[in-house]
């Protein structure tokens, strides 16, 4: 609350509760895993009176050699708490790929702004160095969406130095939001579809970083990161028709020019969350199908 003076922090959440309450309606249904066998755990924070939630999904037939692990964050646009709403891609994974998925609760702005998400993120990595019975430290991969996907491309390269113990040698980013600098206006695409508005793009970042003087901060907006901080494999997945695309696609096209082994995946006419309660046979449901098959194969790779 320091970084907001009393009454524009009470403005805020009049307005992020409001946000809560009429996303809920829609995102319900996301919540809901009857097929899945996964479990929740507490993982400790660096603040001894409280923990990090994650779901865990364990592969099939896990009782044998130490398996990779992927640790997931999901979409939230900083601001809704959404943990669980990535559990289909999580079960996935860890059926597909032989992996175990930590998915990764981190706290909301604007209660929460920044660091506090980027210090759950470090707290869950350093979690993770210190479980080597439970995991193969030369398998680590992150993964996330949207607002998530920033988190997870920090974690690949401004934090991935601090933690020696482990190699994340992965990265993958579903239509990420990487730059929290650029004016909302400049975020544009030719055909739109449900396009975040102006004011949700300005509420993002405000909310996050409420200083806008450091929003490019690589911590804050990895669109900045230095290439060689990454590593070995980065896939960036974007959405035609979301306007956040073009920073993801423009990231991409940064890394590469500083070396960087990265793949930008565009999706035609695909909106922003494509992935999310699909219809079986539509076009969405095969761009799903796809996407999951490709970060599949790669956590498959020796």
């Amino acid at each position: 609350m320091a970084d907001f003076s009393p009454l524009y922090y009470l403005y805020l959440k009049i307005v992020i509760t409001f946000s809560r309450w009429s996303a809920y309606p829609f995102m319900r249904s996301l919540f809901q895993a009857p097929n899945s066998t996964r479990t929740l755990i507490q993982i400790p924070s660096r603040d001894p009176t409280r923990s990090i939630k994650a779901w865990i999904h364990h592969p099939p037939n896990h009782s044998g050699n130490t398996p990779g692990l992927l640790i997931n964050w999901h979409g939230s646009g900083f601001i809704l708490p959404s943990l669980g709403m990535d559990h289909e891609f999580c079960d996935r994974m860890a059926h597909e790929a032989g992996v175990v998925v930590r998915d990764a609760d981190y706290r909301k702005a604007p209660e929460h702004p920044y660091p506090a998400a980027m210090e759950d993120v470090e707290d869950v990595l350093k979690w993770v160095e210190g479980q080597p019975e439970r995991f193969d430290p030369s398998r680590i991969a992150v993964s996330g969406f949207s607002a998530g996907g920033n988190l997870a491309l920090v974690a690949a390269s401004e934090l991935r130095a601090q933690f020696k113990r482990i190699n994340i040698r992965a990265v993958y980013a579903f239509y990420p939001l990487v730059d929290l600098d650029r004016d909302p206006k400049l975020k544009k695409v030719p055909n739109p579809i449900n396009p975040f508005p102006l004011f949700s793009l300005r509420l993002f970042a405000t909310c996050y970083m409420p200083r806008a003087g450091e929003r490019k901060n690589p911590r804050v907006s990895p669109t900045f990161a230095d290439p060689a901080l990454f590593p070995d494999r980065t896939i960036i997945i974007t959405c035609s028709a979301d306007n956040l695309s073009p920073e993801a696609e423009e990231m991409g096209e940064k890394l590469k020019a500083g070396g960087a082994n990265v793949e930008v995946v565009q999706l035609e006419n695909a909106p922003h969350g494509f992935d999310k309660g699909v219809k079986p046979g539509s076009d969405a449901f095969k761009q799903r199908e796809m996407t999951y098959l490709k970060v599949a194969e790669d956590l498959r790779r020796p």
